[in-house]
């Protein structure tokens, strides 16, 4: 019988020695890893993700994914940096991007 591929899910968690805490009140974004742990947990992942642009001096732009999570009756939204990590979840498991909304970046966006 052929040896099992390990999925990427697998292959990244065993790279991780300790489990992470995260709290929104004290994190405004999760690391990649605790992501991975919610769903090694058996969290469920929307297959609808949010992405927030964030652009620094106009020249640099950084994404937010929005990753709802549901587990029995308890829903959180995850929010994480775009790394590589992150990215290849997205593909592998075929996760639509819906475009949030830009409220409050600190930038005057009427015009005068």
């Amino acid at each position: 019988m052929p040896e099992r591929t390990s999925s990427f899910l697998e292959m990244e968690l065993r790279t991780t020695d300790t489990r992470r805490h995260w709290s929104p009140t004290s994190q405004a974004y999760a690391p990649a890893d605790v992501l991975l742990q919610f769903l090694a947990d058996g969290w469920e992942l929307s297959p609808v993700i949010g992405l927030e642009e964030h652009w620094h001096a106009g020249v640099r732009r950084v994404d937010i994914y929005h990753f709802e999570l549901t587990k029995g009756d308890r829903t959180m939204v995850v929010p994480v940096n775009s790394n590589p990590i992150i990215r290849r979840l997205i593909e592998e498991r075929e996760l639509k991007i819906v475009m949030l909304p830009r409220e409050n970046v600190g930038e005057n966006t009427h015009a005068d």
